[in-house]
């Protein structure tokens, strides 16, 4: 099939491309130089050249540290659901789009989150995520093919060196203590590369509405700084040195119950080796500096 993926050379978007170019699709991934995403003429022009079957739609405003409040967001919200409107009236089939945890009540207690749970952003990226979503549930509702994947938190190789794992694992490979908060916070770690494989999987799939893309597994911040301080020789952790932000939850983990009973689909990368795998890649990374 004729598959369009934004956001394709991106974190997550780089082994969802992967995975469907091994399943035998025509994959187009123009980068952000090809075509302005928040431009409809850019936007029309990108669908009149590739004319796709399927839209897996990963671009955002991803920037660490400025994606929870950037007014981006805002754009990125109509630029999607204008997006969207476009592809479908260019002969396309179905969207998987990329949601997030944030559109979830981080209030409602130390469970798992299930994709009916009360929804109440506290952020801006979260509300335009919601919003965008509560867009396509009234297509959903015409009888148009969309699955909206909710990711959790993410790790692997390539990221922003500001984000958990690098800032932890960075540190330590220099040789010095990797400062962070008490890191009492259980959260939902899942492999960059999983996450792909997992809306590669839904591209092709049945699946419509929410679904969480998780490992459905708890870890507390700390339990994972330590996995990694394990793997560095002499690696030290400075526990508390940072504050504890107060406007985090106490928990973030999915029900994954869609994910791994409708679409099939389980992660390949445990904790253990997820956290590996990035450690492996920040030593290439320190070592070459």
């Amino acid at each position: 099939m004729r598959i369009l993926v934004t956001g394709g050379h991106g974190f997550i978007g780089k082994a969802a491309v992967e995975n469907l170019v091994s399943q035998g699709h025509e994959v187009f991934a123009p980068r952000h130089s090809e075509c302005d995403l928040l431009d409809a003429t850019s936007r029309q022009k990108l669908l009149d050249r590739t004319r796709p079957e399927i839209l897996v739609h990963l671009a955002w405003q991803t920037e660490h540290g400025v994606f929870w409040t950037s007014p981006d967001n805002v754009s990125w919200r109509d630029g999607t659901i204008g997006f969207l409107h476009e592809f479908l009236e260019c002969g396309g089939t179905r969207a998987v789009l990329a949601g997030t945890c944030a559109e979830y009540d981080w209030n409602t207690g130390a469970g798992r989150l299930v994709e009916t749970a009360p929804c109440n952003p506290a952020t801006l990226y979260g509300q335009c995520k919601h919003e965008t979503f509560t867009a396509c549930e009234k297509l959903l509702a015409e009888g148009v093919s969309i699955a909206w994947g909710r990711l959790f938190l993410l790790m692997g190789p390539r990221e922003t060196p500001t984000r958990f794992m690098p800032s932890i694992i960075r540190p330590m490979l220099q040789g010095h203590a990797a400062q962070m908060s008490d890191g009492r916070g259980l959260r939902d770690f899942m492999h960059c590369a999983d996450a792909g494989a997992a809306f590669g999987a839904l591209a092709t799939h049945e699946m419509t509405g929410a679904i969480n893309v998780a490992s459905g597994h708890g870890a507390s911040l700390v339990e994972v700084a330590r996995i990694a301080a394990a793997k560095i020789p002499n690696g030290q952790l400075d526990i508390g040195a940072l504050p504890t932000r107060k406007d985090e939850p106490d928990a973030l983990v999915a029900d994954v119950t869609r994910m791994t009973q409708e679409l099939k689909f389980t992660p390949h990368h445990a904790i253990e080796s997820a956290v590996e795998d990035c450690v492996e890649y920040w030593k290439t990374q320190v070592s070459a500096k």
